[in-house]
């Protein structure tokens, strides 16, 4: 895989902040009243926070497609299996111990199997199934980028999402790729021509910025009538999508702005980088462990607890996932020396 960008880690780095913010805020929304202000107050950053899977769809595609070294499924599948599912099924495994000494859970291995193969586990396992998927077919993804117009493929691409989300209803429709197809390809784009689609973008900032401006209302708007009203609208998926295509460029237009001035970043920044799919994985076990914190020292005030909730979750997560990520690279980094 070709180096990470600086624009590409900040994005990433974001998104890591919201998809905790989203899973804390979570517990405490449908405990309030929906006419009250503290609902609309989180109400809405949440909702402008829901583009986060989509976005880390977009960014696989633009990584695994940055890269110009010759292409082998077989080493392509074994290294995924390696950096993507391993992790996944050790995670798996420590939230269902978990539940199970909680007593939430018994050990049954035609559930776990179940749990595994549909991410149903825990609310945020379904995306490594989507992104699997995407894995599986990738010869078919690189065939279609270097046989049409990439611009072509990304349209239909669109297209086919929306036609996919405001007409396909059952079990699991939120796994599958389909659900998903113009984020991964539209990413997959952006990496296959990285430099030129990038000056394409951030000669656009403004327009980009109003465009996610207008949308970001639009769906606050509506999903105000819908969470609030009880009001039904067949099409607000096809807007969600406007707003998450939106999101995703202009903040990726945004961040390539940004770091055109900056040359290195951080090391904080880049080691939470590379923690990034461990935060991911892991983030929700510190929430349910707050929770029966909270619990136990009988703190009632919905206010109190939120924000006990919050700094708890991210104070561990980022904590942990950032000190297991260095000592890491520490032991990897003297095994390599210790072999020289």
């Amino acid at each position: 895989m070709a180096k990470r960008k600086n624009e590409i880690t900040l994005l990433s780095l974001a998104m890591c902040l919201l998809v905790i913010f989203i899973h804390v805020t979570s517990w405490t929304l449908p405990n309030l009243a929906r006419s009250s202000p503290q609902y609309l107050a989180l109400l809405f950053p949440w909702r402008l926070s829901a583009f986060v899977v989509q976005g880390f769809l977009f960014l696989s595609g633009v990584r695994l497609f940055l890269s110009d070294k010759p292409f082998s499924y077989g080493r392509f599948l074994a290294d995924r299996a390696k950096r993507i599912l391993l992790p996944y099924l050790l995670w798996v495994a420590i939230y269902y111990a978990y539940f199970i000494v909680i007593g939430w859970y018994r050990f049954s291995l035609g559930d776990l199997f179940e749990y595994v193969f549909l991410g149903t586990l825990c609310s945020h396992f379904y995306f490594i199934i989507i992104l699997v998927q995407f894995y599986i077919l990738m010869p078919l993804w690189r065939w279609l980028l270097c046989r049409f117009d990439a611009r072509l493929v990304c349209g239909a691409a669109v297209v086919l999402t929306a036609l996919f989300k405001l007409f396909c209803h059952f079990p699991y429709d939120d796994r599958v790729f389909p659900a998903y197809l113009c984020y991964f390809l539209l990413g997959a784009a952006v990496g296959k021509s990285y430099a030129a689609v990038t000056a394409w973008l951030k000669k656009r900032l403004p327009a980009l910025a109003a465009v996610f401006l207008a949308t970001a209302a639009a769906d606050l708007y509506f999903t105000y009538r819908s969470q609030v009203h009880g009001e039904v609208f067949r099409w607000f998926e096809a807007l969600h999508l406007c707003y998450c295509l939106a999101a995703i460029f202009f903040l990726f237009a945004l961040f390539a702005k940004l770091c055109e001035r900056i040359d290195r970043l951080p090391a904080f920044v880049t080691l939470c980088d590379r923690s990034s799919y461990l935060i991911y994985l892991s983030h929700i076990l510190p929430i349910y462990i707050a929770n029966d914190l909270i619990a136990r020292a009988g703190i009632s005030d919905m206010l109190a607890a939120y924000l006990c909730r919050f700094a708890f979750t991210y104070l561990v997560t980022f904590a942990g996932c950032l000190l297991y990520t260095a000592l890491k690279e520490k032991c990897k980094e003297r095994l390599c020396h210790a072999n020289r």
